[in-house]
């Protein structure tokens, strides 16, 4: 039996896994990202190759190994990508990796063949592989982590060009986007963007359960904590999610106007938030679309949320093989 590693780098989160080439999963481990560091023995890139060999070191991943063949490594990375080369060349949200030439370093370490491609594009060609996607032809994934991506199936291959949909402007002269520019989607639909909006409205003055969760402290609010609170029925952190709705809608209406799709499968890290926020967004992404192409169109919720990437990455992985045999 072959297996490969697969790598999803996200903004917060890193998710390891070993994948069949039936893209069953053996084993996973998720850890936090590392931090930006100036140490030249805490780069991120060093970082997170120590975590993988200890990852490859426990014991039930020695077991899988003395049994199968290690094909290489897929890796998932938030941002653009220089995917001939393996080169991270920009990352709004993971900024320690812009420049790193990741397939070199891990392909040096390791001694194993080395896929990079953008994290949401890994994630589409996960759900397509084996997830929500498998029977479909032709869809539009978007990731809600740290950041919002975006990955395209298209006539049921995956489209490697930029697809950077949290970067279409929604609001012209909206919120500052750490891409530089304004009113970008990632800015309204994220992670990220729900943070800063619970922040933004406590300091004005806004009431909420939020206020009395972190000790005064309103910067370690997380999305979890304010999903939580808006399952306890807290007007602001209810009304955040309905606003996630809101603009996301408005971008997948966009979708649905440019590209020729059968459905959008919506993952990441806040698909727990789903019945928070869907109805806005069916609503929004309906009304604003060109009605002979959204009549038809299916919005689906990822049933792969938590390893899409990482599966996606293994995948691409045992694609590259298959290519070169």
């Amino acid at each position: 039996m072959r297996i490969a590693i697969g790598l999803d780098i996200g903004g917060t989160n890193t998710k390891t896994i070993l994948a069949a080439e039936d893209g069953r999963v053996l084993s996973s481990l998720q850890s936090p990202t590392p931090p930006v560091s100036t140490s030249a023995s805490d780069r991120i890139e060093e970082l997170l190759i120590k975590n993988l060999q200890a990852f490859l070191k426990n014991e039930k991943i020695k077991m899988l190994l003395s049994n199968a063949s290690l094909a290489g490594i897929g890796i998932g990375v938030a941002g653009l990508i220089d995917r001939e080369n393996g080169k991270i060349i920009k990352s709004p949200n993971i900024a320690s990796l812009e420049g790193v030439h990741i397939k070199e370093i891990f392909e040096r370490e390791f001694d194993l063949p080395v896929v990079v491609e953008n994290d949401a594009n890994a994630y589409a060609y996960g759900e397509k592989w084996v997830g929500t996607g498998k029977d479909i032809n032709s869809f539009v994934v978007l990731t809600l982590g740290t950041g919002l991506g975006g990955g395209h199936i298209y006539k049921g291959k995956l489209y490697e060009g930029p697809f950077e949909i949290g970067h279409i402007i929604i609001e012209p002269k909206g919120r500052v986007c750490p891409c530089g520019s304004h009113g970008c989607l990632e800015s309204y639909a994220s992670g990220r963007a729900i943070i800063d909006r619970a922040i933004t409205s406590i300091e004005s003055g806004t009431k909420s359960l939020l206020v009395d969760c972190c000790g005064g402290n309103y910067y370690k609010i997380t999305p979890e904590l304010v999903f939580q609170k808006a399952l306890d029925g807290d007007s602001l952190s209810r009304e955040i999610f309905r606003e996630v709705g809101h603009y996301l809608g408005i971008g997948i209406s966009n979708l649905i106007n440019i590209f020729s799709i059968e459905a959008v499968i919506i993952g990441g890290g806040l698909i727990n938030a789903w019945e928070l926020f869907i109805e806005e967004l069916t609503k929004e992404a309906f009304k604003r679309s060109f009605k002979p192409y959204s009549s038809t169109i299916k919005i689906l919720k990822s049933t792969m949320a938590k390893d899409a990437g990482s599966i996606g990455a293994a995948g691409l992985l045992f694609k590259k093989i298959s290519a070169e045999q």
